[in-house]
């Protein structure tokens, strides 16, 4: 768990540079190098022979639900345990980050992550990268108001995920297409941070040291009007639309069962398989679905250089690090995006997971507060649901219906003008222009 406050903060960094406070340029330097968390996972031991290294016999595959059965439950898992209410706190909580103003296209946003019921420590991070300022060198040009979202679902430890929290952004913002061509850019600076700590790693385990950790990554990138979805693994975006506020996803998940991600893992030489157990009750334990050479339950992460390079037993594009991308244009009718973990989703469906979301948005009328109370929401709906994963959540509002509203509010006063001219002989109206098309217009 969290040893102090100082860790929680560490995990779930708010960046906004408009802040003076904040207001620095991307460093010329090399990126930060990832370092050990005191609350990562303990490390599979492993034997080193002719510099190949295998997995003991007694760390055999098993499913989440094997493990929990191998160690002692807490008293809360039964059914007469723990069930989290509206007023009750999360477990080992911490505050919800919430922005407290608008942001051009933002309307709002709120951002929480907890190590869960089960784990003692959480590998989960999260960035949020407000007005992204422009590198030195490109200081001449003119750019959008562009803000960046980035859940990381580490496993194997947190070294991947810490790596992606501080540099993934940069990697991308780097990149000579960005902001003009993000897709480009996206593929160019998630390519780059994989090349990079995969080095990193490989230069860990020439001193000696075992860095196996990997990562999934799910992130929105708002270019103006434009959001910019890439996602590498399991987490998932969600977007909430349309007049019936219904939940249309926005990325796909990348795990061996997915028949996209299972044809292209068995041309590239890899395999998959399940395992099973029987318990002395005779009861079956099925696990789930994983890839090898890796033995991981996803098929496109950051990191996991023991599935990926053959000096470590791994075979080239089988896991593979290479974003899935997809992007639309904020219309009045969008009302916000989730990003989350898989902790989250595998309990909860995406509808779901937006009709928690929708219902406190829509009875608070202090917007911060209500994406606030809608992620600590969501996050104990999924304890309750017992999931066995670390949870994160994060929501993004935008400015849709109110954007719709100004428009309406427009039109009305344009009619009115009309009317009133028309009943004047159509005099010319000395009055300035309404303040609320200036309003508007900074959303446009």
């Amino acid at each position: 768990m969290y040893k102090n406050q100082k860790y929680f903060w560490d995990a779930l960094k708010v960046r906004d540079n408009r802040d003076p406070a904040y207001s620095v340029n991307l460093p010329s330097h090399s990126p930060k190098m990832p370092f050990k968390r005191p609350f990562q996972a303990e490390n599979i031991n492993r034997s080193m022979e002719n510099n190949k290294y295998r997995y003991s016999e007694k760390h055999l595959d098993q499913s989440p639900t094997q493990k929990l059965k191998a160690v002692a439950q807490p008293a809360y898992f039964s059914q007469e345990g723990l069930v989290l209410t509206r007023n009750s706190k999360l477990p080992n909580y911490e505050p919800t980050r919430c922005s407290s103003n608008e942001n051009g296209i933002i309307r709002a946003y709120a951002a929480n992550t907890n190590q869960g019921i089960v784990r003692d420590y959480n590998e989960d991070r999260v960035s949020i990268i407000l007005n992204i300022v422009k590198p030195q060198n490109r200081q001449h040009e003119t750019w959008p108001r562009c803000s960046f979202f980035g859940v990381y679902d580490g496993h194997g430890g947190a070294a991947c995920a810490d790596f992606l929290r501080d540099n993934l952004h940069q990697f991308v913002i780097k990149e000579l297409d960005f902001p003009w061509n993000p897709y480009e850019a996206l593929r160019k600076g998630f390519a780059a941070a994989e090349q990079y700590f995969q080095e990193f790693a490989i230069s860990q385990f020439n001193k000696g040291i075992a860095e196996r950790s990997g990562s999934c990554a799910i992130v929105a990138l708002l270019v103006g009007d434009v959001c910019y979805v890439a996602n590498v693994g399991d987490s998932r975006a969600v977007l909430c639309g349309g007049n019936n506020k219904s939940a249309l996803p926005l990325s796909r998940d990348h795990k061996p069962c997915d028949e996209l991600e299972k044809l292209r893992i068995q041309k590239a030489g890899g395999k998959i398989y399940q395992t099973q157990q029987q318990q002395d009750d005779q009861q079956v334990f099925v696990g789930p679905l994983r890839v090898l050479p890796g033995r991981l339950s996803v098929s496109r992460t950051f990191g996991d250089i023991e599935a990926k390079l053959e000096r470590f037993g791994g075979k080239p594009n089988v896991v593979v690090a290479e974003p899935e991308l997809r992007s639309f244009k904020i219309q009045d009718d969008h009302q916000y995006i989730v990003l989350a973990s898989d902790g989250i989703f595998d309990k909860m469906s995406s509808n779901e997971v937006v009709d928690i979301m929708t219902k406190e948005l829509d009875t608070n009328p202090n917007i911060h507060q209500g994406c606030s109370i809608g992620v600590e929401q969501v996050l104990k709906e999924s304890i309750n649901r017992r999931t066995l994963d670390n949870i994160t959540v994060v929501v993004v509002a935008f400015q849709g219906e109110q954007m719709k509203r100004m428009k309406n509010e427009i039109v009305k006063r344009n009619q009115i003008k009309k009317a009133v001219q028309a009943v004047l002989g159509n005099q010319e109206d000395q009055e300035n222009t309404p303040g609320l098309i200036n309003t508007y217009k900074r959303y446009i």
